[in-house]
């Protein structure tokens, strides 16, 4: 079962849903253009796509005819996308490596947090000291339900199978929320990025300290830049000005709105990781 936000952000999520639901009526050519953007994340529950669409217009309308379509529902993007309009696809790379069965994609670049172009997340709690103790707890965790499941499953293995039909599960916009759900009671535990841990052991020493890590993900990559197969030759300047975002002072804050402080690109990395990335 997932947990909608608590109380006193359902009216704010209900306005920005009115919005959004306009924003994305607006049809989009089947044919597309090499200009848009298109986004969609299910490891990150974003609050305000308002906002998020007007700052990238604005900063993409600087360098050209450019224009950013984020996708609030995982369905909506890839319709879309099985359509194949030109353009580049910002989106995990959990939903990356599973949308390259049915749709083939090519990733460009990947998105760095700390320079890193990889992140592992760390299940933990406050007054839970094993996994078989989260029977009827609620996670709490950044991203949509079947991102934040297939993560756990992965963390407790089969060993635990019976147990993830017991756990419910509660959105967040991100996860330095999901740390702080646990600290005030909402959630008994959380599903975060070690980068985040290590942000609230520097702004609450306190509350880091209380918490135990229960479980470790493997690494994964974050934010993909993709493009369709096959690949797009007059993509390349949109992606260009993807890849020096953090250069320029509006693209760097941008960046921060994804959880991101720069691009590498996917051939710049080491073999072992293009591997990883670089599909039939």
């Amino acid at each position: 079962m997932m947990i909608k936000y608590p109380t006193i952000f359902r009216q704010w999520r209900a306005w920005i849903s009115v919005v959004l639901w306009a924003l994305l009526s607006i049809p989009i050519a089947p044919a597309g253009t090499p200009e848009t953007v298109f986004f969609y994340n299910p490891e990150s529950s974003v609050d305000n796509f308002a906002a998020l669409k007007a700052e990238f217009d604005d900063y993409l309308s600087k360098q050209g005819a450019y224009s950013f379509q984020p996708f609030s529902e995982r369905n909506t993007f890839e319709v879309m996308l099985a359509g194949k309009p030109q353009g580049v696809y910002l989106l995990s790379s959990w939903h990356y490596l599973q949308l390259n069965a049915k749709t083939p994609l090519e990733a460009k670049l990947v998105g760095t947090a700390k320079g890193e172009p990889q992140q592992r997340k760390i299940l933990t709690a406050k007054d839970i000291d094993n996994i078989p103790a989260l029977a009827g707890a609620t996670i709490a965790g950044a991203g949509s339900e079947d991102y934040l499941r297939s993560q756990l499953q992965q963390m407790l293995g089969a060993s635990y199978a019976a147990l993830m039909p017991k756990i419910k599960l509660l959105s967040v916009p991100k996860d330095i929320d999901a740390l702080m759900a646990v600290s005030f009671g909402m959630a008994s535990a959380a599903l975060s990025s070690e980068n985040s841990l290590n942000k609230l052991a520097l702004i609450n020493p306190k509350q880091h300290a209380q918490l135990k890590t229960l479980a470790s993900g493997e690494k994964s990559f974050l934010l993909i830049a993709a493009v369709a197969k096959p690949s797009q030759s007059d993509a390349q300047p949109l992606l260009k000005i993807i890849e020096t975002m953090q250069q320029q002072p509006d693209g760097e804050k941008n960046l921060k709105m994804l959880g991101l402080d720069g691009w590498k690109r996917i051939d710049a990395l080491d073999t072992s990781l293009v591997k990883q990335l670089r599909l039939p």
